[in-house]
């Protein structure tokens, strides 16, 4: 990949970069608001948990997946700050309908709108951070850029609970919309549109779905990404349970008020998902430049994830609140470890017409596997073993969760063998 000098100085590189950190803010943000208000919403419309995993898990994860594949090519072709600023509107949009909604259809079709609209977001800034900073500098801008997720959930619980608490959850999801309106418009007045990054990049076919189908061709034949988006996608199963179902146990099995769900469980989420990113983003930059090989990252995640087991018995089993939120923190940190070495990695063996597609596809994954899955497998037990355990049956569903970390290291060493295989001693050259 081209480690030429950005076309852009660096004030408006520094800047877009803040405005797409603010955008994956809200949009991580909106995106847990429901797992924070899901006890009250499942009470005032009458749902089970397993209607509240699937409105919250696979039917927005179903539909981001489908819209951002075709959303990806518009970015990889189009305008991408234009495209950006009209996703966050349509998705702020969607929150606030969200408070509207009155029975299981009208949630849903919110939730769905949701995931259509924050489908843009991160093949965006994927696409567009390469070609604001130089290689070098480009997984500390990526490691920036993706520590805004966790102070999203952060933001997002504490700020939706004292709301809920004080306001009520329809209103929440109405402040929360507006708010997104609001950057949607800054996105479109200030930020800025770089030249991509290579005069080579690969023109569109006729026709959208046949472009669509070469670009996946060419993802399905790079060496290694089948399974490293598979490890991806493994290991960002727990993140979401904790996001989706973490404020329901906190409340059902540690009796933790609603207004002060967000204050426990946002700040161990935070803490360790942001210091795990950063560490992670920092350490791939050092490894890569010692190296030569930008595949000497992914030896970060395959040490790292395995240790996350304990830490999910622990939050699961552990009867102190304070050792079950350090343990809550702790596999943050590690299953944290796994993102930037993945997406920095996928994304810079990516041509620069295909970065979007790429990112979309491990978005996708982390969707799919992570965030539709991992809540509806946990959801289903917990429904499955409520009978008999009472409120426990959750705790137990989450303990389900503990062999992911050591499936997705699985797919990761397979996937760095199946490169290096391939690849010799060499790697995407950096």
């Amino acid at each position: 990949m081209s480690g030429s000098r950005p076309s852009v100085s660096s004030g408006a590189a520094v800047w877009t970069l803040f405005l797409l950190f603010l955008t994956n803010i809200v949009n991580v943000g909106d995106r847990s608001l429901l797992g924070v208000v899901t006890e009250q919403v499942r009470t005032d419309l009458v749902l089970s948990d397993t209607q509240m995993s699937l409105a919250n898990g696979l039917f927005f994860t179903l539909f981001n997946l489908v819209g951002g594949l075709f959303l990806s090519r518009m970015i990889d072709r189009g305008n991408r700050k234009r495209i950006l600023a009209c996703g966050i509107a349509a998705w702020s949009i969607a929150t606030a309908a969200t408070g509207l909604a009155h029975d299981f259809f009208t949630l849903a079709l919110a939730r769905i709108a949701v995931g259509i609209g924050e489908a843009t977001a991160f093949p965006a800034a994927m696409s567009l951070i390469p070609d604001l900073f130089r290689q070098e500098a480009r997984g500390k801008a990526v490691a920036v850029f993706q520590s805004s997720a966790f102070i999203g959930i952060v933001g997002g619980t504490i700020a939706a609970g004292l709301l809920a608490a004080s306001l009520g959850w329809r209103a929440m999801f109405l402040w929360a919309g507006g708010a997104g309106v609001v950057l949607a418009l800054i996105v479109l007045v200030s930020a800025s549109e770089p030249p991509r990054g290579s005069d080579n990049v690969r023109a569109a076919l006729p026709g959208r779905l046949e472009d669509l189908i070469a670009g996946l061709r060419r993802f399905w034949d790079a060496n290694g990404l089948v399974r490293l988006t598979l490890g991806y996608g493994v290991a960002g199963m727990l993140t979401s349970v904790l996001a989706a179902w973490g404020p329901s146990f906190l409340q059902r099995s540690h009796d933790v008020p609603l207004a002060q769900v967000g204050i426990v469980i946002g700040p161990a989420v935070g803490l360790g998902g942001i210091t795990g990113t950063l560490f992670a983003g920092f350490l791939a930059d050092h490894l890569v430049r010692r190296s030569g090989k930008a595949i000497s990252a992914l030896s970060i995640p395959a040490v790292a994830l395995p240790f996350a087991l304990p830490c999910v018995l622990g939050f699961a089993f552990f009867d102190s609140l304070t050792l079950a939120m350090s343990s809550a923190a702790l596999m943050n940190f590690l299953l944290s470890c796994a993102i930037i070495p993945s997406i920095n990695y996928a994304v810079s063996s990516a041509e620069p017409g295909d970065r979007g597609l790429t990112a979309t596809v491990m978005l996708a994954s982390s969707g799919l596997i992570g965030g539709a899955l991992g809540p509806f497998v946990v959801g289903w037990l917990s429904d499955r073993l409520t009978p008999t355990l009472g409120d426990e049956g959750l705790r137990f569903g989450i303990a389900a969760m503990a062999a992911a970390p050591l499936i997705a290291a699985a797919f990761v060493v397979a996937a760095r063998a199946s490169a290096m295989r391939v690849q010799g001693t060499a790697s995407v050259e950096v």
